[in-house]
């Protein structure tokens, strides 16, 4: 993919022995997506970006171990608690031997889903969400994506060691709604519409950021989406809605 940082270049990584390993949270793990991967309680696809790109540069072998609700301590410290039982760390699954690391991380670390899902309008007369958000000109988002950074950056040097000769490329979370959104047809309002977007594009700026300082790259999807957001015709969408038309869940990738 193309790259806004390199660490190791493309060049160096061999096809012929190429071992991919897939990181991170639901929107690699792509959940409601046919056909379901286990463990089950990961709401897990076969057919998420991870699986996708590994048919694409033909791998010798893939691992994905992405799981909907991961934070970055379930990837760098802790087994994830999941509903089919507990998953062991996703770092695990990383050694000498891995070429190439995607990772998908930090919407669940900043609590993105959860405020999302809040603002969907629910009645007549909404208040805007974003009032919760921002109080008395600080914003609660903010103050928690950039206190992630280090723990993102230790993720970074986590993976670094333990496959030093990896292409580690992070992947950027997207435009999930247009300026402006959609209201009715998205139950959000335009306001809140707009402050969402920007806490993703923020998200996905301070990983670029880090990514650039690290030494790593970092694929940034929002070109790919624009376009294809929440707001576009169900065929056109590459992001559900909050209602959706197929299998994919809620404010999720779909196929």
């Amino acid at each position: 993919p193309p790259t806004e940082s390199s660490g190791t270049s493309a060049s160096s990584v061999s096809s012929k022995r190429l071992n991919y390993v897939a990181i991170g949270d639901s929107f690699a793990a792509a959940p409601g997506v046919p056909d379901p991967a286990s463990p089950a309680g990961c709401r897990k696809s076969t057919n998420g970006y991870p699986a996708i790109l590994a048919q694409e540069l033909k791998v010798v072998s893939f691992v994905n171990v992405t799981c909907s609700g991961a934070t970055t301590e379930d990837i760098t410290t802790r087994a994830q608690e999941t509903t089919d039982g507990p998953v062991t760390r996703q770092i695990d699954a990383i050694d000498a031997n891995v070429d190439l690391i995607t990772v998908t991380i930090g919407a669940n670390d900043v609590g993105l889903p959860s405020d999302a899902k809040g603002c969907q309008v629910q009645s007549a007369e909404p208040p805007p969400c974003t009032d919760k958000f921002v109080v008395d000109n600080v914003d609660r988002i903010s103050q928690v994506s950039i206190a992630q950074l280090p723990a993102w950056g230790a993720l970074i040097d986590q993976l670094w060691a333990a496959a030093p000769q990896a292409r580690i490329v992070f992947v950027g979370y997207g435009t999930y709604v247009r300026p402006g959104g959609c209201f009715p047809e998205q139950p959000v309002l335009p306001r809140d519409a707009d402050y969402l977007q920007s806490k993703l594009n923020e998200l996905d700026d301070l990983q670029q950021q880090l990514a650039a300082e690290k030494g790593i790259e970092y694929f940034d999807t929002r070109p790919l989406s624009d376009g294809h957001d929440i707001c576009a015709a169900p065929s056109d969408r590459y992001i559900e809605g909050f209602v959706t038309n197929g299998a994919a869940e809620p404010l999720h990738p779909n196929a």
